[in-house]
């Protein structure tokens, strides 16, 4: 399994991928998503709209890629709209309907609209080799 975590603030830089607790400082409202591999990262992208964006390879310790999203939105689901999204998220990934899997991405109900008024959006993957 691969970690993801999902971020926006309104300015980065590479440093602040340097070790995890200067992470965790800068972007306390980070949301981490299990995947079992970055297939799994490209069909939640494909999902929620977003084609291709672009990936840089981290020389850092504790994270190895970085994916900026800061060209699109993130879907601002309401509920119905979320458990619809959910339904799909299950039937083409084949992943189990619990509470783990349900709370990995029911901060794109919650945080999308805050996150979508900030500069920058990414997605980080830990570096757990």
């Amino acid at each position: 399994m691969m970690n993801f975590n999902f971020i926006a603030s309104d300015n980065f830089e590479l440093t602040d991928f340097n070790d995890i607790e200067k992470f965790v400082d800068r972007f306390p409202d980070f949301q981490t998503v299990t995947f079992k591999d970055e297939n799994q990262l490209q069909l939640l992208l494909d999902l929620i709209g977003i084609k291709n964006p672009p990936v840089e390879i981290l020389d850092k310790v504790e994270f190895e890629k970085i994916w900026n999203l800061s060209d699109f939105k993130l879907p601002e689901y309401n509920e119905e709209q979320f458990d619809n999204f959910y339904r799909e998220w299950l039937r083409i990934t084949e992943r189990h309907n619990n509470m783990d899997e349900y709370g990995n991405l029911i901060f794109l109900q919650g945080l999308s609209t805050q996150w979508n008024k900030m500069k920058c959006r990414l997605i980080i993957k830990e570096n757990l080799g």
